[in-house]
């Protein structure tokens, strides 16, 4: 998953944003499908989901460490040449800067707050194949389906949030993350997150938060606001 205006370099996000989560809960009720019309628009079949979907978020497993690298990939540019250069053949590749998140063995963590109904959420989490690009291959190990007990006030947290929620500064990265933009033509926005990671290796951590709006699932929190 390329980070928020990447075009020829691209640059990799730390993790799985909200909008690839709910993309990828989407794939089980929408596989073969391209595009569905939204409020007189056309978009993403994602676009299904947004609504029903309170919070998305992620963190590496415990047990989990990764890594942060750039590899040397052969790739189509014409998109990001002068418009008199994209229909020549010679301005069609170039060597592109790629960066990806490395963890062998590796583990992620989804939460997903929603008012799909429990048989159906649990469908569409077992039947997530891939997160982000085609050759983000995944395999579901485990789905667990419960209730949500909304929270506020100091709480700790191991899931991305919003950097504007009011949180300890010590072991956390700042990304960027695309939210919205499911629909043709409209741009999405670009959001700053705070990541309770350790900086290198990456290690997931716990951190203090105030929330406003938080949610607790099988023991653990989530924080939407």
């Amino acid at each position: 998953m390329s980070v928020p205006t990447a075009s020829k370099a691209k640059g990799a996000a730390l993790l799985p944003p909200p909008s690839t989560l709910v993309g990828a809960l989407s794939y089980g009720r929408f596989r073969g499908v391209d595009s569905i019309g939204v409020g007189g628009g056309v978009g993403s079949p994602a676009a299904a989901l947004e609504q029903r979907i309170r919070v998305a978020a992620a963190r590496f497993e415990d047990s989990t460490v990764a890594s942060y690298i750039e590899d040397v990939v052969r790739n189509v540019v014409s998109p990001f040449q002068r418009p008199g250069r994209r229909a020549e053949r010679r301005y069609r590749y170039n060597i592109v800067p790629t960066g990806k998140i490395y963890s062998p063995g590796g583990q992620l963590r989804l939460v997903y707050v929603s008012d799909l109904a429990r048989d159906e959420l649990e469908a569409l989490s077992w039947a997530i194949t891939r997160l982000g690009s085609k050759e983000g291959l995944v395999s579901v190990e485990g789905v667990e389906v419960g209730e949500a007990k909304q929270v506020q006030g100091d709480l700790r947290t191991k899931y991305y949030f919003r950097s504007d929620v009011d949180h300890a500064i010590g072991e956390v990265q700042y990304v960027d993350f695309w939210e919205g933009g499911y629909l043709w033509g409209k741009r999405a926005r670009s959001v700053r997150y705070a990541v309770p990671v350790s900086e290198f290796p990456f290690r997931p951590r716990e951190v203090k938060v105030r929330a406003k709006e938080a949610y607790e699932v099988g023991g653990e929190v989530v924080v939407l606001s």
